[in-house]
């Protein structure tokens, strides 16, 4: 068909569409490397270069806020945990039950078997350590997800983007910001649940020389770039995860 000048104008439908569709394809990973970070590597890689597309939108677009990108989030997760699980798992988002819609239900031969909650950013309800029980909030929930959905509390886990966004404490259960490495996993609740995969995904913030002015001018960067970024700043790598799932 051909489409109206006012409509094939603008390709934005097009390209979304494709991107969703992207989304969706039936593939599965090969193999997996779980003593290395490939598959980290490519979560990171993704998200930082739509962080950098949209860094370079707001300056050529003029627009001065940024896009949300937390439900894309979800969905690569998501993608990557189809890729790499075997037939027998199946990966569903946002299915409600009850009082609880956890962002990832993940069953095994039909049964209910896993839930993950994602959080890009913990936003204006971030715990305070002066609070009686600054972590209130994931014990109710993640009591809730287990009774609903008839899964143990050992199988519900939270991954976040970032371990930045929280406070400095939040930060050094995970990150040794000296040695600039991982630190051993913590057995205390809720950081024993909590599984924070990168440092640093939005070029946006990284640190630029002098005099830069990151609202009027974004840095070139090349996709060798972000992957060589992406080497050193994994967190928690997301093949551990898989293998939590599978335990």
């Amino acid at each position: 068909m051909n489409l109206p000048e006012e409509v094939s104008i603008c390709a934005i439908s097009d390209h979304y569409e494709k991107a969703l569709a992207s989304l969706s394809e039936k593939k599965k990973l090969d193999s997996i490397e779980y003593d290395k970070n490939k598959i980290s590597e490519a979560i990171y890689f993704h998200l930082c270069k739509m962080k950098y597309s949209g860094w370079k939108h707001r300056i050529n677009f003029k627009r001065h806020k940024k896009h949300t990108i937390a439900e894309f989030f979800q969905d690569i997760i998501a993608y990557y945990l189809n890729v790499t699980l075997p037939n027998e798992y199946e990966i569903i988002l946002e299915k409600k039950v009850k009082n609880t819609q956890p962002d990832i239900l993940i069953k095994k031969n039909d049964k209910n078997h896993f839930i993950i909650e994602l959080k890009t950013n913990i936003g204006w309800n971030r715990p305070q350590e002066s609070d009686d029980n600054p972590y209130k909030e994931f014990e109710d929930r993640i009591r809730n997800l287990s009774s609903n959905f008839g899964i143990p509390d050992t199988n519900i886990i939270y991954i976040f983007e970032e371990h930045s966004n929280v406070s400095k404490q939040f930060s050094n259960y995970f990150w040794d910001s000296d040695k600039k490495c991982p630190e051993k996993r913590s057995e205390k609740f809720p950081f024993s649940v909590i599984y924070p995969l990168f440092n640093g995904t939005d070029p946006y913030y990284w640190k630029q020389k002098r005099g830069f002015k990151r609202t009027d001018e974004f840095i070139n960067l090349s996709d060798k770039d972000i992957l060589e970024m992406a080497k050193n700043n994994i967190v928690t790598p997301f093949e551990s995860i898989i293998k939590v799932i599978q335990k």
